[in-house]
């Protein structure tokens, strides 16, 4: 059984709404720095496959793209937990953070691209 939130059926003050409504809010896409790459990722169109090899030469002659990275290039892929909250009983549901062999839900990541 879960627990009760608090926030369901409750007003939650939102602290940032005031400078966005004002125009100094600032998103994340509106950074710019130097040498700053933004990330595509590409995600499974199925619900389940295997992947027998990641062609990435398309994307590399995508002008301004500097990385291609699969589970290939980095070798050894971390895990996180599947759910955004770590509750007892989901540490078995670890799921790699790209795709390596085979994709396991629909929209599962497996190729990130960076470009400038």
């Amino acid at each position: 059984m879960i627990g009760t939130n608090r926030y369901i059926g409750s007003p939650v003050e939102r602290v940032e709404d005031l400078r966005f409504l004002r125009g100094r809010g600032e998103f994340v896409g509106d950074l710019r720095r130097e040498g700053m790459l933004h990330a595509a990722i590409l995600r499974s169109p199925s619900a389940h496959g295997r992947l027998r090899r990641i062609d990435t030469t398309a994307a590399y002659a995508i002008p301004g793209v500097r990385a291609v990275i699969t589970a290939a290039e980095i070798g050894a892929v971390p895990t996180i937990p599947l759910r955004l909250l770590p509750l007892p009983g989901t540490e078995r549901f670890l799921q790699p953070i790209v795709a390596v062999d085979r994709v396991r839900y629909d929209a599962h990541p497996f190729v990130v691209a960076g470009k400038v």
